[in-house]
Parts: structure tokens; sequence; C-alpha cells
């Protein structure tokens, strides 16, 4: 990613909050944000967006795909009586839900030299990320605490970012772990919809940087 679409991202992201979260201390949020890494962070190490100013990127695919699913598939289907959700979703929820699901990633991500044998069998040196986790609190509940130093959340916009992760979440966790991530998607509409916003924007819209 090149510092003017880096730039370009941050601008965006920035206007779409301010837009659609009017919750106070959001300003709060945001000088936090600014004055951190998270504009020019990657989004991964090795995987989805794993470039300079990926974590941003992704954070607004994740909420331009949120606002899809609800609009297309989750509104309709409530207003209709099909859905087993009879509220529907305020705009601001869904912004804060998906644009700030990720700042449990601020300092997290850190340059390195990394290496790997190439074509020849020769060792060579590519740029890279490694993960320094200085508070290591978990992912979306990290994300949950570090939001709430600075404003309220929503019970479900709580629920919505501990869980994003999904399944991805569980591999090493007991049934009671399991039991809660399912409570959450049947109590909650905006679970289910930052969990697929946030798989369906790193599967499908975000490409994997492999550094030769």
């Amino acid at each position: 990613m090149t510092p003017s679409q880096v730039e370009a991202n941050k601008q965006q992201f920035l206007s779409l909050c301010r837009e659609h979260i009017h919750r106070e201390g959001i300003e709060k949020v945001l000088a936090y944000l600014e004055n951190s890494d998270f504009f020019t962070a990657p989004s991964s190490t090795n995987f989805h967006l794993n470039e300079e100013g990926g974590l941003c990127r992704h954070s607004i695919n994740v909420f331009e795909t949120a606002c899809k699913l609800y609009e297309h598939i989750a509104l309709p289907a409530i207003r209709s009586g099909q859905s087993p959700f009879t509220e529907e979703i305020p705009l601001e929820s869904i912004a804060i839900a998906a644009l700030l699901h990720d700042v449990c990633k601020v300092k997290f991500y850190h340059k390195v030299e990394k290496w790997k044998k190439d074509a020849h069998n020769k060792w060579v040196s590519y740029p890279g990320y490694e993960v320094r986790d200085d508070f290591p609190f978990g992912h979306g509940e990290k994300s949950c605490l570090m939001l709430g130093w600075y404003m309220r959340l929503k019970p479900d916009e709580m629920l919505a970012i501990r869980w994003h992760m999904g399944m991805f979440d569980m591999a090493e966790n007991g049934s009671s772990q399991r039991y809660a991530f399912y409570a959450a998607t049947e109590k909650s509409a905006l679970v289910n919809i930052i969990q697929s916003a946030d798989s369906l924007s790193a599967k499908l819209l975000e490409q994997t940087t492999v550094f030769v």
C-alpha cells in the first residue's frame, strides 16, 4: 500500500466514524488511534492485508460489508418477520462494532527482518512483522476493554466485538466458550453480522502479500 493510499484510508476511516458514531467519547477513541500505529499497522503477519495500512483498510472493509449484509439480508428478514430477531439495529452500533472491532491490534505488530530460501535455495531477507503483545488480554475482549476506557458500549456491541472471530477463536478453548459463542449468536443479530463481515472481508476482499 502506498503512503497516499494509507493516508486516504485514514481519512476515510475518520470520516466514517464521525459521520456514523455520535457516542460520547468517540473523539477520545480517535485521538488515541491517531497517536498510535492503528493507521499504519498491518491487519495480520502472514494472512489478509499483511502490509502497512492493512489494519485500517480491513476495518473499513468490515464496516462496508456489514452494512451490505444488514441492508440486503438482515433488515428485510427482520421487517418481514422471517428472522428470529425482531429489533432493527442502529447504524451507529454497526459502525462501532465494525470500525473498532480490531483496536486490540494497536501496538501489536512490529516490523522485523525475516528470512526465507529463494528458488535457488539461497537465504534471502524480506521485510515482515512479528507479534509482540505487551498486554495479553485476548482478542475481541481486549478491544472491548480498550474501547471501554474512552466510551460506553451497548451490550450488543460488546458481544459483537468480543465474538467477531467466531470459531477461529475457538481452537484452544473449552466447551464453555463454544457455548458462550453460540449463545451470543442467538442473543444478538449484530454478533452474526460482524462475525460474517469480518470473515468475508478477510477471505474474499483482502489479499496476502507474498514476499520473495
